[in-house]
C-alpha cells in the first residue's frame, strides 16, 4: 500500500510530505480510509490525481499542470516511516515517466484501481444477456465518466441479477451465503438499503424485451427517473463492485480483493444523511482496500471512525501545508469536526455574524465604562435577537449577564 509521497516542486504545495500510516486498532473487516479535507484551492484533488498518476493514468492530473513549464518529481514508498524512496514519477502537462522501478512500482500497475467523483451519470441503456469487456486501466481511474458508460455498468448489472435469479432457481439450498451472484447483488442492495434507508433491489424482466430496473421506496423506476443522489451511488459504488467483478472474469470475489479507490466529493449529490451513511458503508463492502478520500463534508468525515484525517491548510502566500495526520475517532461530532478539523469557527450567515462581532466590540466597551456603548450594544443585541428565536434566546442571556456585570462594578465604585 501507498504509505508516503513527496515532491518538491509541486504546486500548490511548498514541500510536500504525505505520511499515510497504517491505521492503528482497525476492526476487522473495515479497509483503510485517508481522508483530505481544506478549503478550495488547497489540492485536494490534485493529490487524488497523483495517485491515479501512479496507479497508471496520468491525465488527470496533466491537465491541472498546464502551462506548468518543468518536469514534477514524485517519490513514492510502501515503507512507514519512510526510509528509502524506491520510485520516482515525473510528469510534465504532456508526458509522464517512471524511474528506479522496484516490486513497488509493479504492484502499483497491477493492483485494481478505481477513481470517481460524484456525478449523476446513469441512465437508461438497452441491455441484452451479453458478456461485458473488461474496462481499461485509464478508463477505471477517471474520476468523470460519460453517460456512454452507463451502458457496459447497465449490462453487468443484468448479467449478474439474471445469474442470481436463476442460481436461487437451480441451487435453493446452495449455503447460507448463496452463490457468488447472489452475494455480490445481495450485498449491494443491503448496502444502498442501509444507506438510504428505503428497501432497494434490482429486478430485471425479460419480455417483450431485456429491461433492468430498481424497485426502491415502494416503487419501480427506471435509471432516468431515479434522484440524483441515487444515480450517484450505483454510478460509483455500485460499479465499484461490479466492474471489480468483471475485471476478475468469474473468479475470486471482488469484495475481498486488494484494490485503491480514489473518491472525489462522492458527496455532492447526496443529502447529509446519506453522507454520514456512505462511506462506512463503502469500508465494509471492501475490507482489504486502501480508500482516499476528498471532502468537503463534515458529515463525511464524522462519520469515520476508524482512519485517518490529513488536513490541508492555505497560507497567506497562497501555498498548502499538508498537516500531520489526524486520528479518525468514534463520536465525533459534526460541530467538532467543523471547528477542529475544518477550522470553522462561525454558525451564523455573514450578517448575522458582522452583527454579533459589532454587539461584542460595544459590550467590552460597555464594561469598562463607555456609558454610551451600553446603549449601543442593547441596540444591538435587539436586532439580533429579531432574526430568530435561537438568537433571541441567546441575546437575552447575554444582556441579563452584561447587566450582572455592569451592576456589580457599579456597586464596587
Amino acid at each position: 500500500m501507498f504509505r508516503c509521497i513527496a515532491s518538491d516542486n509541486f504546486p500548490p504545495f511548498r514541500k510536500l510530505r504525505l505520511e499515510l500510516p497504517p491505521v492503528e486498532n482497525c476492526p476487522d473487516g473495515l479497509a483503510e480510509v485517508h481522508l483530505f479535507t481544506g478549503v478550495n484551492g488547497t489540492g485536494k484533488t490534485r493529490l487524488l490525481c497523483v495517485l491515479a498518476a501512479m496507479l497508471g493514468n496520468p491525465n488527470p492530473l496533466q491537465r491541472r499542470l498546464k502551462g506548468l513549464q518543468e518536469w514534477v518529481h514524485f517519490h513514492v514508498t510502501d515503507e512507514f516511516p519512510a526510509h528509502d524512496f524506491g520510485n520516482e514519477l515525473a510528469v510534465s502537462s504532456e508526458q509522464s515517466s517512471w524511474e528506479n522501478h522496484d516490486h513497488f512500482h509493479e504492484w502499483m500497475r497491477g493492483v485494481a484501481a478505481f477513481a470517481y467523483g460524484g456525478a449523476a451519470y446513469v441512465r437508461d441503456a438497452a441491455i441484452s444477456v451479453a458478456p461485458v469487456p473488461i474496462p481499461s486501466r485509464t478508463s477505471c481511474l477517471s474520476f468523470v465518466r460519460p453517460e456512454s458508460d452507463s451502458d457496459g455498468l447497465l449490462q453487468a448489472l443484468t448479467n449478474l441479477t439474471l445469474q442470481a435469479a436463476m442460481d436461487a432457481k437451480s441451487a435453493p439450498d446452495s449455503g447460507t451465503g448463496g452463490t457468488r451472484a447472489t452475494r455480490i447483488i445481495k450485498a449491494l442492495e443491503t448496502t444502498i438499503q442501509q444507506i438510504t434507508g428505503h428497501k432497494f433491489l434490482f429486478h430485471v424482466t425479460t419480455y417483450p424485451k431485456t429491461t433492468l430496473t430498481v424497485r426502491w421506496a415502494g416503487a419501480e423506476l427506471s435509471f432516468d427517473v431515479l434522484p440524483d443522489g441515487l444515480r450517484s451511488l450505483i454510478g460509483w459504488l455500485v460499479h465499484a463492485v461490479v466492474m471489480m467483478d468483471v475485471s476478475l472474469e468469474g473468479e475470486g470475489d471482488p469484495m475481498q480483493t486488494e484494490a485503491v479507490f480514489l473518491l472525489d466529493e462522492i458527496e455532492s449529490s447526496l443529502h447529509p444523511a446519506w453522507q454520514r451513511r456512505v462511506l462506512p458503508a463503502f469500508q465494509r463492502l471492501f475490507p482489504k482496500c486502501q480508500i482516499f478520500v476528498a471532502t468537503h463534508s463534515p458529515f463525511l468525515i464524522a462519520s469515520l471512525n476508524h482512519g485517518w484525517i490529513h488536513p490541508l491548510t492555505m497560507n497567506a502566500d497562497g501555498s498548502v501545508t499538508v498537516e500531520p495526520p489526524v486520528a479518525a475517532s468514534e463520536g465525533d461530532s459534526y460541530i467538532s469536526v467543523v471547528e477542529d478539523i475544518m477550522g470553522l469557527k462561525e454558525w451564523y450567515d455573514p450578517e448575522t455574524e458582522r452583527l454579533l462581532a459589532d454587539f461584542r466590540v460595544k459590550r467590552d466597551a460597555a464594561y469598562k465604562g463607555n456609558e454610551s456603548a451600553q446603549a449601543e450594544a442593547r441596540e444591538v443585541a435587539t436586532r439580533i435577537g429579531k432574526r430568530s428565536m435561537e438568537l433571541a434566546y441567546m441575546m437575552g442571556k447575554e444582556m441579563s449577564q452584561m447587566d450582572r456585570q455592569l451592576a456589580k462594578a457599579s456597586a464596587g465604585k
